[in-house]
């Protein structure tokens, strides 16, 4: 049994993705160099993120007793 379902984890990485790319747009009366910092944490927190799902799901597959979904 996973936590997530693929399908499920796809569209939230899509809908990630899209959310990031138009916030970029909102930054642009900010100092280049605050915007640059928060342009970078909203692509790299989702993005790490799915990958901690990801790892987990891996670590569920190969060792279901290491995981305890509560």
């Amino acid at each position: 049994m996973h936590f997530i379902s693929p399908n499920s984890l796809s569209r939230l990485f899509a809908v990630m993705a899209v959310t990031v790319f138009e916030m970029m747009g909102f930054f642009a009366v900010l100092d280049p160099l605050i915007k640059g910092f928060i342009q970078v944490a909203l692509v790299i927190g989702p993005l790490s993120l799915v990958g901690v799902i990801l790892l987990l799901r891996k670590i569920e597959k190969d060792h279901p007793e290491r995981i305890r979904w509560k």
